[in-house]
Protein backbone atom coordinates (compact mmCIF):
# COMPACT_ATOMS: atom_id res chain seq x y z
CA UNK A 1 0.00 0.00 0.00
CA UNK A 2 1.40 3.36 -0.52
CA UNK A 3 2.30 5.36 2.08
CA UNK A 4 0.11 8.13 3.12
CA UNK A 5 1.87 11.71 3.08
CA UNK A 6 2.41 13.12 6.74
CA UNK A 7 0.31 16.02 7.78
CA UNK A 8 2.42 19.13 7.87
CA UNK A 9 1.46 21.34 10.95
CA UNK A 10 1.00 24.68 10.72
CA UNK A 11 3.68 26.83 12.51
CA UNK A 12 2.56 29.38 14.83
CA UNK A 13 4.69 32.90 13.97
CA UNK A 14 4.28 35.12 16.99
CA UNK A 15 3.35 38.50 15.90
CA UNK A 16 5.96 40.37 16.97
CA UNK A 17 6.12 44.24 17.18
CA UNK A 18 8.79 46.02 16.19
CA UNK A 19 9.09 49.55 17.57
CA UNK A 20 11.32 52.41 16.19
CA UNK A 21 12.53 53.49 19.51
CA UNK A 22 15.72 51.33 20.66
CA UNK A 23 15.14 49.53 23.66
CA UNK A 24 16.55 50.10 27.26
CA UNK A 25 18.50 47.00 28.13
CA UNK A 26 19.31 48.40 31.39
CA UNK A 27 15.41 49.15 32.26
CA UNK A 28 14.54 45.95 30.82
CA UNK A 29 16.93 43.76 33.14
CA UNK A 30 15.02 42.83 36.29
CA UNK A 31 17.53 41.69 38.69
CA UNK A 32 21.29 42.81 38.33
CA UNK A 33 24.24 40.46 39.59
CA UNK A 34 25.42 41.79 42.77
CA UNK A 35 29.39 41.37 43.45
CA UNK A 36 30.53 41.30 46.85
CA UNK A 37 33.75 43.62 47.55
CA UNK A 38 36.64 42.00 49.66
CA UNK A 39 40.05 42.45 50.85
CA UNK A 40 42.69 40.79 52.66
CA UNK A 41 46.08 40.40 53.16
CA UNK A 42 48.21 37.24 51.72
CA UNK A 43 51.43 37.08 53.73
CA UNK A 44 54.91 35.41 52.39
CA UNK A 45 55.73 32.16 53.72
CA UNK A 46 59.32 32.51 51.59
CA UNK A 47 60.67 34.90 49.43
CA UNK A 48 59.07 36.07 46.53
CA UNK A 49 61.24 36.67 43.22
CA UNK A 50 59.79 38.61 40.02
CA UNK A 51 61.13 38.54 36.77
CA UNK A 52 59.37 41.45 34.61
CA UNK A 53 59.93 41.72 30.76
CA UNK A 54 63.31 44.06 30.67
CA UNK A 55 63.17 46.53 28.21
CA UNK A 56 65.79 45.35 26.29
CA UNK A 57 64.20 41.51 25.66
CA UNK A 58 61.20 43.38 24.10
CA UNK A 59 63.49 45.21 21.65
CA UNK A 60 65.42 41.32 20.90
CA UNK A 61 61.68 40.36 20.32
CA UNK A 62 60.20 43.48 18.17
CA UNK A 63 63.13 43.04 15.80
CA UNK A 64 63.30 39.53 15.38
CA UNK A 65 59.33 39.78 14.46
CA UNK A 66 60.22 42.87 12.01
CA UNK A 67 63.04 41.27 10.65
CA UNK A 68 65.27 44.25 11.42
CA UNK A 69 69.34 44.20 10.91
CA UNK A 70 70.64 42.49 14.70
CA UNK A 71 73.12 45.19 16.67
CA UNK A 72 75.83 43.49 18.22
CA UNK A 73 75.59 41.49 21.27
CA UNK A 74 75.90 44.01 24.67
CA UNK A 75 77.44 43.93 27.57
CA UNK A 76 75.81 41.73 30.21
CA UNK A 77 74.56 44.16 33.27
CA UNK A 78 73.85 42.05 36.28
CA UNK A 79 72.64 45.40 38.01
CA UNK A 80 70.49 46.35 35.16
CA UNK A 81 69.23 42.64 34.66
CA UNK A 82 67.85 42.95 38.80
CA UNK A 83 66.26 46.28 37.73
CA UNK A 84 64.54 45.52 34.99
CA UNK A 85 63.20 42.77 36.67
CA UNK A 86 61.35 44.70 39.24
CA UNK A 87 57.79 45.48 38.48
CA UNK A 88 58.43 49.63 38.94
CA UNK A 89 55.23 51.47 40.45
CA UNK A 90 57.51 54.97 40.66
CA UNK A 91 57.92 56.60 44.39
CA UNK A 92 60.22 53.64 45.69
CA UNK A 93 57.07 51.37 45.08
CA UNK A 94 56.81 47.89 43.44
CA UNK A 95 53.95 45.52 42.62
CA UNK A 96 53.20 42.31 41.06
CA UNK A 97 50.82 41.36 37.84
CA UNK A 98 47.34 41.22 39.42
CA UNK A 99 46.77 38.50 36.67
CA UNK A 100 49.52 36.10 38.32
CA UNK A 101 47.15 36.63 41.82
CA UNK A 102 44.33 35.77 40.03
CA UNK A 103 45.23 32.74 38.36
CA UNK A 104 47.45 31.85 41.44
CA UNK A 105 43.88 31.45 43.21
CA UNK A 106 42.52 29.93 40.26
CA UNK A 107 44.77 27.11 40.32
CA UNK A 108 43.19 25.50 43.21
CA UNK A 109 39.71 25.29 42.12
CA UNK A 110 38.58 22.22 40.58
CA UNK A 111 35.07 20.65 39.92
CA UNK A 112 35.76 17.62 42.19
CA UNK A 113 36.41 20.37 44.97
CA UNK A 114 32.90 21.26 44.04
CA UNK A 115 34.50 24.18 42.58
CA UNK A 116 35.03 24.48 38.85
CA UNK A 117 37.83 26.41 37.80
CA UNK A 118 35.59 28.43 35.22
CA UNK A 119 33.06 29.59 37.85
CA UNK A 120 35.75 30.91 39.79
CA UNK A 121 37.37 32.63 36.33
CA UNK A 122 33.69 34.06 36.20
CA UNK A 123 32.94 35.26 39.70
CA UNK A 124 36.26 36.64 40.79
CA UNK A 125 37.84 40.04 40.32
CA UNK A 126 40.69 41.16 41.23
CA UNK A 127 41.03 45.28 41.68
CA UNK A 128 44.81 46.26 40.52
CA UNK A 129 46.73 49.85 39.79
CA UNK A 130 47.01 50.73 35.79
CA UNK A 131 50.90 50.91 36.04
CA UNK A 132 52.46 52.14 32.52
CA UNK A 133 55.29 50.68 31.41
CA UNK A 134 57.46 51.29 28.42
CA UNK A 135 57.05 49.59 25.43
CA UNK A 136 59.03 48.14 22.79
CA UNK A 137 57.65 49.63 20.03
CA UNK A 138 57.32 53.81 20.26
CA UNK A 139 53.97 55.21 20.03
CA UNK A 140 52.28 51.74 21.35
CA UNK A 141 51.06 51.94 25.17
CA UNK A 142 51.84 49.34 27.88
CA UNK A 143 49.71 49.32 30.84
CA UNK A 144 50.10 46.76 33.59
CA UNK A 145 47.67 45.35 36.16
CA UNK A 146 49.86 45.68 39.44
CA UNK A 147 49.14 44.70 42.93
CA UNK A 148 51.36 46.53 45.41
CA UNK A 149 54.28 44.45 47.03
CA UNK A 150 54.65 45.66 50.82
CA UNK A 151 57.91 44.56 52.99
CA UNK A 152 61.73 45.38 52.75
CA UNK A 153 63.05 46.59 49.86
CA UNK A 154 64.31 44.21 46.73
CA UNK A 155 67.52 42.66 47.29
CA UNK A 156 69.80 41.32 43.82
CA UNK A 157 69.68 37.08 44.13
CA UNK A 158 72.00 35.10 41.82
CA UNK A 159 70.71 32.24 40.28
CA UNK A 160 72.09 29.32 37.94
CA UNK A 161 69.78 28.56 35.15
CA UNK A 162 69.47 26.74 31.78
CA UNK A 163 68.47 28.75 29.01
CA UNK A 164 67.67 27.61 25.28
CA UNK A 165 65.76 24.27 24.06
CA UNK A 166 66.77 20.45 24.14
CA UNK A 167 70.57 19.65 23.73
CA UNK A 168 70.82 23.42 23.11
CA UNK A 169 70.43 24.47 26.98
CA UNK A 170 73.26 26.50 27.96
CA UNK A 171 74.04 26.87 31.58
CA UNK A 172 73.75 31.02 32.48
CA UNK A 173 73.66 33.08 35.16
CA UNK A 174 70.12 35.20 36.12
CA UNK A 175 69.93 38.94 38.43
CA UNK A 176 66.66 39.01 40.02
CA UNK A 177 64.91 40.70 42.68
CA UNK A 178 63.76 38.83 45.75
CA UNK A 179 61.76 40.38 48.01
CA UNK A 180 62.83 38.64 51.87
CA UNK A 181 59.37 39.60 53.65
CA UNK A 182 56.59 40.70 52.03
CA UNK A 183 52.89 41.09 51.74
CA UNK A 184 50.17 42.21 49.37
CA UNK A 185 46.94 43.71 50.41
CA UNK A 186 44.25 42.43 47.36
CA UNK A 187 40.64 44.16 47.26
CA UNK A 188 38.29 42.71 44.14
CA UNK A 189 35.03 41.42 44.17
CA UNK A 190 33.30 38.14 43.95
CA UNK A 191 29.27 36.93 43.02
CA UNK A 192 27.85 35.71 46.30
CA UNK A 193 25.80 33.21 43.57
CA UNK A 194 28.51 31.72 42.43
CA UNK A 195 31.30 31.59 44.71
CA UNK A 196 30.95 32.18 48.54
CA UNK A 197 33.08 33.50 50.84
CA UNK A 198 34.21 30.53 52.72
CA UNK A 199 34.79 29.00 49.44
CA UNK A 200 37.21 32.04 48.13
CA UNK A 201 39.10 32.00 51.73
CA UNK A 202 40.04 28.47 50.90
CA UNK A 203 41.29 28.76 47.64
CA UNK A 204 43.46 31.97 48.81
CA UNK A 205 45.22 29.54 51.47
CA UNK A 206 45.03 26.36 49.56
CA UNK A 207 46.84 28.40 46.20
CA UNK A 208 49.26 30.16 48.75
CA UNK A 209 51.35 26.70 49.50
CA UNK A 210 50.11 24.55 46.54
CA UNK A 211 50.94 27.30 43.66
CA UNK A 212 52.41 30.13 45.22
CA UNK A 213 53.60 33.52 43.27
CA UNK A 214 56.54 34.39 40.94
CA UNK A 215 59.86 32.55 39.97
CA UNK A 216 60.97 29.14 41.30
CA UNK A 217 57.58 29.04 42.95
CA UNK A 218 56.10 25.35 44.02
CA UNK A 219 54.32 25.14 40.79
CA UNK A 220 57.15 25.37 39.30
CA UNK A 221 59.13 22.71 41.46
CA UNK A 222 60.25 25.42 43.81
CA UNK A 223 59.80 26.65 47.21
CA UNK A 224 60.08 30.58 46.74
CA UNK A 225 56.26 32.87 46.71
CA UNK A 226 54.39 30.67 48.95
CA UNK A 227 52.08 33.03 51.45
CA UNK A 228 49.24 32.45 53.52
CA UNK A 229 46.11 34.24 54.50
CA UNK A 230 46.58 36.68 57.09
CA UNK A 231 45.40 36.15 60.53
CA UNK A 232 43.31 39.26 62.31
CA UNK A 233 46.53 40.46 64.12
CA UNK A 234 48.78 39.84 60.75
CA UNK A 235 46.43 42.18 59.24
CA UNK A 236 46.91 45.16 61.84
CA UNK A 237 50.38 44.74 61.71
CA UNK A 238 50.95 44.91 58.22
CA UNK A 239 47.96 47.75 58.01
CA UNK A 240 50.18 49.56 60.66
CA UNK A 241 53.28 49.32 58.41
CA UNK A 242 51.99 50.38 55.16
CA UNK A 243 50.88 53.51 57.01
CA UNK A 244 53.33 54.25 58.35
CA UNK A 245 52.98 53.99 61.99
CA UNK A 246 54.46 50.31 62.53
CA UNK A 247 57.62 48.28 61.81
CA UNK A 248 58.11 46.06 59.58
CA UNK A 249 56.37 42.48 60.42
CA UNK A 250 58.55 39.54 60.63
CA UNK A 251 56.59 36.48 59.56
CA UNK A 252 56.35 33.83 62.46
CA UNK A 253 58.30 31.02 60.41
CA UNK A 254 60.76 33.19 59.86
CA UNK A 255 61.23 34.25 63.46
CA UNK A 256 61.52 30.57 64.08
CA UNK A 257 64.42 29.87 62.11
CA UNK A 258 66.84 33.06 63.29
CA UNK A 259 65.58 31.49 67.15
CA UNK A 260 67.38 28.35 65.57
Amino acid sequence: MPKKAKETESVQIPDIKISSTPVNLGAALSKRTIFQPFEMWIVGDTPLITHSWSQKAKLEMLQKQVKATKSGKEARDPERDFVDSLYDMGEGKFGFPATGVKNCILSAAHKDKGISRASVLQALFVNAEMVRARPALAGAICDMPLVRIHGGKPEMREDMVKIGAGLNKIANLAYRGQFTFWAMKVTGQFNPAVLTAEALSFLVQESGLASGLGEWRNERKGVFGAFHLATAEEEKEWERFASGKGPLPIPANYQQQAAE
